[in-house]
């Protein structure tokens, strides 16, 4: 199954995943390093900057192979892209909306860490969903 799904992408995203591996990895680790650096006691606070910071900049790294995947991508998968990012835009703005006037009403009681990871969760959540809705359609 998971050979027929590898024979299934396009040769653009196919580099896309291989050329993402490490920075991937390398994201997960510093995301486990910067909990267990959180919990320590006395660590210096330039340390804590890295390691709050180190994960971002990872990201920021996958979103630059990100848009070098969609300059040599097709047409078709291009418009596959575009349209899960801004339907995932759109329902982040939306869910970002109701979440505010439910706190501001008092109808909602969260965390700003929850709310953030909330907000995440639904960007990365809704992108993944509407990305393999438009693939199958398209396929």
């Amino acid at each position: 199954m998971l050979t027929t799904y590898c024979q299934s992408l396009s040769p653009a995203l196919r580099r896309y995943y291989r050329i993402s591996a490490l920075p991937c990895l390398l994201f997960v680790v510093a995301v486990f390093a910067h909990e267990w650096i959180t919990r320590q006691v006395g660590v210096a606070i330039a340390l804590r900057y890295v390691f709050a910071l180190l994960p971002a900049l990872l990201m920021a790294w996958m979103f630059a192979l990100y848009l070098r995947f969609l300059r040599d991508c097709d047409e078709l998968e291009r418009r596959i892209e575009s349209g899960a990012l801004a339907w995932a835009a759109g329902i982040t703005m939306l869910s970002l909306m109701t979440a505010l006037f439910l706190l501001d009403a008092g109808l909602l009681e969260m965390t700003a860490k929850l709310a953030i990871a909330a907000l995440a969760f639904v960007l990365f959540g809704s992108y993944a969903l509407v990305r393999a809705v438009l693939h199958r359609r398209y396929a």
